[in-house]
């Protein structure tokens, strides 16, 4: 079964949000590190992460 393109951003920004240290101050959130990743614009994976959200 492949992924959906919504799906790996999805599951992207959850890898990022284990691994982001919020104590030491890091300056970008998982959404915008995934965006950058994806090189697309932050908008696009705020809307794939709602989508897979109510799939969920």
């Amino acid at each position: 079964m492949t992924q959906t393109r919504e799906r790996r951003i999805y599951l992207a920004w959850k890898g990022e949000k284990r691994r982001h240290d919020y104590r030491n101050g890091e300056t970008h959130s998982p959404a915008m590190k995934v965006a950058r990743r994806f090189r697309v614009p932050i908008r696009v994976v705020r809307d794939a992460i709602e989508a897979q959200r109510e799939v969920a």
